[in-house]
């Protein structure tokens, strides 16, 4: 393959899973427009075409089991919300109450969870195609209803189908794109090494590539843990997800020793090698994750050994000539012994996507689907959000608010029924939080904007085969490129609604302007009721730092016993990564608020750095209790059991009232003559940073 063909990030934008999801979407709609069109003929056919299009929205790669039940649901959602409006489409008032309770209902549904987000979209985006659909009688009414709910059918029928048949080579894809996200993953944090860098930029971008790798990770669960067990290739690809997970454990440990090496000049060759064997590995990463979707055997790639050996050389080196201090040859030899366990976990990983035992065994006595999520439609779990305190109501009553308002206005609107296009805007651009609405709303405005101007060009010279196929186009658009690059999904999505507003009422052109303006105004509205009843991420503060301080202290309990199980330590340390994830979120929609009300940002970027870090000497500990060889001698057990125990305790208090007052000190003596006494006195101080700062963090939020 050529080698600008093997660029990372033209693989992550062209091959993937979302690619092979968008396209499959777009072919299942176009079949069921074809058919509707040969059964009833174009025009009559149309609802069909739209039903189709409600309940692709909600298609996104997933189990069998679980897509049936949430294309299911979505597509019940969308005919409710579709019949309603028609029903009232001849009454204003009725109407416009009816956009309103609608819009109540897609907001809270997102009470749910983030996956729930499509079926929000499911419940709006066809109550505003169908709003544009020339009014009718009850029995006409009924007729296009079940026109709508024949495509929908037909399209959740066909998917399911295409999902049945595809499911195998859709796990190897879902499998080759984590491996591709650790590989850049890796060559960010080679940066970290080299002797030029700007550690906190290069600190950003690593933290950033680890989200992204967890949040692909997270996708990958929903699909190759779902019966994992079923064959042997599934065993393969649902243990590739564990092995990914050691690696980068390993890694993270490897990497807190960075600031000792970078103190002494004398370490620069050392740091040079480490930068290239984890480039090498990169490499190799990309290599296999090509050969799995070439074939359900990958060929391994050649063993990249030289590079780990000059890192093992240059560190001997170092040994030899005695030139750098006692902590510093201790920091540079914990980080190359743990660089060759994270070494060790690539090649274990390439030997269990080709071998059925390898792969059995390295997940042995943990049970792969129990950490597979899946989604619950059980009404109780949206009682806690029946409340005003709750960010999930507060969302849907503020898009019940500007739905109702944009329909207010698109009532009043003489512009031949083009209101709605403002109901479709709101629709789009509101999500639940201030930050998270102006995160993305310059995506969202200029996708849309650049959506209409195409959508407006083709309907003024296009013919209607052009406007459809434009209109499937932007909406396998929509689809691959959702979680990649939202401005150009926002643009697909644009399309897709504004061609098929276009479609069910062809003859009532508008022009560009004042399509545009409909645009502008419906983003006017959707920014405007974001700022009504805002709930500012301060506000977060003591059940953010509350929950991650009780993960830490969980995964602290698992990482320290010798004798926990397998499964306990993984489902801890899963649980640490989400609560890490839900920080490194909260901190990224506050840089996106008013500056008026950012409390603590910096309080709060100083608990994520320290959590890391906590996170990180709990891994080496573990990895140095655990694997003998990278330890200097079996560590104590009683020792082992009383640094537990003060852990425990310390997480476990309530914050002091203020600031890092009330944190414990600690002295290095504390932890006796145990082989582990430096690492444990090294925990211990990332123990009270991490306190520390979620004590000020609190603080800060109250001042």
């Amino acid at each position: 393959m050529l080698y600008w063909l093997r660029s990372p990030l033209l693989l992550k934008l062209l091959v993937g899973q979302h690619i092979l999801n968008g396209v499959s979407v777009a072919a299942i709609v176009v079949l069921v427009t074809v058919a509707a069109s040969l059964m009833l003929g174009f025009e009559a056919g149309l609802p069909a075409t739209l039903g189709a299009i409600a309940a692709s929205i909600g298609d996104f790669p997933a189990p069998l089991r679980s897509k049936r039940l949430t294309l299911s649901v979505g597509l019940a959602l969308a005919l409710m919300s579709t019949l309603a409006v028609q029903l009232c489409s001849s009454a204003h008032v009725a109407l416009i109450l009816d956009i309103g309770v609608s819009a109540f209902i897609a907001g809270l549904v997102t009470g749910y969870g983030r996956w729930a987000l499509a079926l929000s979209m499911q419940t709006v985006l066809p109550m505003v195609f169908v709003l544009g659909l020339p009014p009718t009688d009850l029995a006409g009414t009924l007729h296009v209803e079940a026109v709508f709910a024949g495509g929908g059918i037909a399209y959740v029928v066909v998917a399911l189908i295409v999902t049945a048949v595809t499911d195998a080579g859709g796990r190897r894809l879902m499998t080759s794109e984590c491996i591709r996200e650790l590989s850049a993953y890796l060559r960010a944090v080679a940066r970290f090494y080299d002797n030029n860098a700007e550690l906190a930029e290069v600190y950003g971008g690593v933290i950033r590539q680890q989200a992204a790798f967890s949040d692909q990770l997270q996708a990958a669960r929903a699909l190759l843990l779902d019966a994992p067990r079923a064959s042997k290739e599934r065993i393969r690809l649902a243990a590739s997800i564990g092995i990914l997970l050691d690696v980068l454990d390993t890694l993270v440990a490897a990497n807190i020793e960075l600031a000792d090496l970078r103190k002494s000049p004398l370490t620069a060759p050392l740091r040079e090698s480490i930068a290239r064997l984890l480039r090498v590995s990169a490499e190799r990463l990309d290599h296999l994750s090509l050969e799995l979707l070439a074939s359900a055997e990958p060929h391994l790639p050649k063993d990249h050994t030289l590079a780990l050996e000059v890192v093992l050389r240059e560190e001997m080196r170092l040994t030899d000539t005695g030139a750098i201090d006692d902590e510093t040859h201790l920091s540079a030899r914990s980080t190359v012994v743990l660089l060759a366990a994270a070494s060790d976990h690539v090649r274990r990983l390439e030997r269990a996507l080709c071998n059925d035992e390898e792969a059995t065994a390295s997940m042995a006595g943990v049970n792969l689907a129990s950490f597979a999520p899946r989604p619950s439609f059980d009404l109780n779990l949206l009682k806690p959000h029946l409340s005003f305190a709750s960010p999930v109501f507060r969302f849907a009553v503020k898009l019940s608010l500007a739905m109702t308002t944009g329909a207010v206005i698109a009532t009043t609107l003489s512009s031949a029924n083009h209101g709605n296009w403002i109901l479709l805007t709101i629709a789009v651009v509101m999500r639940a939080s201030y930050g998270l609405t102006r995160q993305r709303r310059d995506d969202r405005v200029i996708g849309t904007l650049i959506g209409c101007l195409i959508a407006a060009a083709l309907v003024a010279v296009a013919p209607t085969v052009v406007i459809v196929a434009a209109q499937v186009l932007g909406l396998a658009t929509a689809h691959s490129f959702a979680r990649l690059r939202y401005r150009v999904a926002s643009t697909g999505a644009s399309i897709v609604a504004l061609l098929s507003l276009h479609l069910v009422s062809p003859s009532e052109g508008a022009p560009v302007l004042a399509r545009v303006a409909d645009t502008m105004i419906g983003a006017a509205l959707a920014q405007l009721f974001s700022h009504l009843w805002p709930r500012w991420e301060f506000l977060e503060a003591p059940s953010l730092a509350s929950r991650l301080l009780a993960d830490v202290a969980l995964y602290a309990k698992s990482a320290l016993d010798e004798e926990v199980s397998e499964q306990s330590y993984r489902m801890a340390r899963k649980t640490m990564i989400e609560a890490i994830a839900a920080l490194t979120d909260s901190a990224g929609r506050m840089s996106a608020e008013p500056q008026a009300v950012r409390r603590g940002q910096s309080e709060l970027d100083s608990m994520l750095v320290a959590a890391i870090r906590m996170a990180a000497h709990l891994t080496k500990t573990r990895l140095l209790i655990r694997a003998r060889n990278l330890a200097p001698a079996p560590p104590n057990p009683g020792q082992l059991a009383k640094v537990r125990a003060w852990l425990l305790s310390q997480l476990a208090e309530r914050p002091a009232a203020g600031g890092g007052k009330g944190v414990p000190s600690i002295a290095r003596t504390d932890d006796g003559q145990d082989a582990l006494g430096d690492e444990y006195f090294r925990l211990r101080k990332a123990a009270i940073s991490l306190i520390s700062t979620a004590n000020d963090y609190r603080h800060a939020t109250r001042t």
